[in-house]
């Protein structure tokens, strides 16, 4: 069999997050990225969910070290889950590891980092990775030309092209061309967006809409909130203070911490003295307030202000509060829950449906395209997306000649092997999701199925007192319900499956513990005829 190289999906296909795969030949592995995925509605009291890694741990031996395309948090939000295991380099650019460094201090952990600039090569074990600078919404992200001793991977990371980029640093297309030249064995490309027809805006149009709403709303306070590691969205924010004469007032945890890295490594332009500790007697046309919460994040500042709750900012009539963001798919509710909340408090609040407040810092079709055109790979796998923005992906692929069977829509826990020749499955590993309820969760699908029922279909405690030696049930059973509505019909039902069940046991034989099985089987059953699930707990004492 001719030999290839690995290519191994440990998160970020069929889904928006966790991103994290893996590229083995031989005796060497490298990780790209190590994401979170955030948790939905249907992962209640789920804070977090990462990457399965049991691969990775089964194969640490070869393990060399871990690049990371960019800093947010679906490329780098588990590495502090794993970071005691994972002794291996982190490379990155300075903003990157500055955010990274910064989560793993809060856990009181340290990692080997290496700092890289865009333009550079490491080389960890037979793979070479360069790092090519490609625009984002915030800064240091890069794209990974990794040469391999079959050839070469392309990884677009996420990108756009902006020729009007705030910190003046585009797309290195023309690197990109290069390696396109030389030709690309196989090309894994970011699908976020494509969907959207055309190509994404520049992140300048958003400081032109903020500045509109400056110069409106010269007598009023101003309230913007976005996502904290945009340092560009938060960059245009501070020149805008300056020119109008405003104190910047920095509300939410994270907002202080990454404007703190970011203008520590370089990659963000603070005013001298424009940053106020706290509201104080400011004047409301002398202020303005960037806050966290732009996806209606429950402990976040702005929520915590739309529910009247922030001691720091009281929102009233006097206040235009700005979400420069888009809802995350499953956020919209929240969201709009925070913008009618803020509506009620009588502030004028903004938002994409209504101004130019915010772009996207991923690539459109048009953009996809350039993309692919430029790196001209023999293989094509899109990633980055869920399986409808993968198979469109793949769609443009094969629409600028790449054939078809040279593209591969994987499924996470897939593994191809890759040559000049071909692209074929190799084999499965365990791969999914691992549930962080504070702390990594054991056996966090259970967790989550329990969590669900019990929000769902509520629970039901079943207690009996049995005399084993008469091997009969001690009276009725006591039947306590939470969550759903227990009629008295139902209840009498329920005390008489757990007599029978009981007085027909074998007590010889069967321990307490059998015989709570089977009581549950039993009361379960009674509800599966109505298509009810709840949680079942019996309780068997020996009188």
């Amino acid at each position: 069999m001719a030999k290839s190289v690995k290519v191994v999906f440990l998160g970020g296909v069929g889904e928006i997050g966790k991103n994290m795969t893996a590229l083995e030949f031989g005796d060497d592995i490298v990780i790209v990225d190590c994401g979170v995925e955030f948790p939905r509605e249907d992962s209640p009291g789920i804070d977090a969910i990462i990457p399965d890694i049991t691969y990775i741990r089964d194969n640490i031996k070869k393990l060399r070290g871990i690049v990371l395309t960019h800093g947010h948090e679906d490329h780098i939000g588990a590495l502090p889950y794993y970071a005691d295991e994972l002794k291996v380099p982190i490379y990155g650019t300075a903003l990157t590891l500055g955010l990274l460094e910064r989560k793993l201090s809060e856990r009181g952990l340290k990692a080997k980092t290496v700092k890289v600039n865009e333009g550079d090569t490491v080389k960890l074990g037979c793979f070479e990775v360069e790092f090519i600078k490609v625009a984002h919404s915030m800064a240091g992200a890069c794209a990974l030309s990794v040469t391999t001793p079959l050839g070469i991977i392309f990884v677009t990371g996420d990108f756009k092209i902006d020729n009007t980029p705030i910190d003046g640093k585009k797309t290195d297309l023309q690197r990109i061309a290069e390696i396109g030249a030389k030709g690309v064995m196989l090309m894994l490309g970011e699908s976020t967006n494509v969907e959207r027809k055309g190509s994404s805006t520049s992140e300048r149009m958003v400081g032109q809409g903020l500045e509109s709403i400056f110069v409106a709303n010269a007598d009023k306070r101003i309230v913007v909130a976005c996502f904290a590691s945009s340092n560009y969205r938060v960059q245009q924010i501070l020149w805008l203070a300056e020119k109008y004469g405003r104190k910047v007032v920095l509300a939410g945890r994270s907002m202080k911490g990454i404007v703190e890295v970011a203008s520590r490594v370089g990659e963000l332009q603070v005013p001298k003295g424009i940053i106020a500790d706290g509201v104080g007697k400011l004047p409301p046309e002398k202020l303005v307030v960037i806050a966290t919460g732009s996806q209606g994040e429950p402990s976040s500042a702005l929520n915590r202000m739309s529910r009247g709750d922030f001691n720091k900012v009281s929102i009233g009539p006097d206040d235009v509060v700005v979400l420069s963001s888009t809802p995350i798919p499953g956020n919209e509710k929240s969201v709009y829950d925070v913008i009618n909340n803020l509506f009620r408090k009588g502030a004028n609040v903004i938002y994409e449906a209504m101004n130019e407040v915010h772009v996207s810092g991923h690539a459109y079709e048009e953009e996809l395209k350039i993309m692919l055109s430029l790196v001209r790979p023999k293989f094509f796998i899109p990633v980055h997306g869920e399986y409808r923005h993968q198979f469109k992906h793949a769609e443009i692929a094969k629409s600028l000649g790449i054939k078809e069977s040279n593209i591969v829509i994987p499924n996470i826990g897939e593994v191809y092997g890759v040559n000049m020749h071909s692209l074929k499955q190799h084999s499965n590993v365990s791969a999914g999701n691992v549930y962080v309820d504070g702390v990594v969760l054991e056996d966090g699908n259970a967790v989550v199925s329990d969590r669900r029922s019990l929000a769902e279909y509520g629970m039901l405690l079943v207690l009996a007192s049995v005399n084993s030696e008469k091997g009969v049930i001690a009276g009725d059973a006591d039947v306590i319900a939470r969550g759903f509505n227990l009629t008295d019909e139902i209840e009498q039902e329920i005390k008489d499956v757990v007599r029978d069940t009981v007085n027909g046991a074998d007590f010889d034989e069967n321990s307490m513990s059998e015989l709570a099985r089977a009581v549950k089987k039993a009361v379960r059953k009674l509800f599966y005829r109505d298509r009810q699930f709840p949680i079942i707990i019996p309780i068997i004492v020996e009188d």
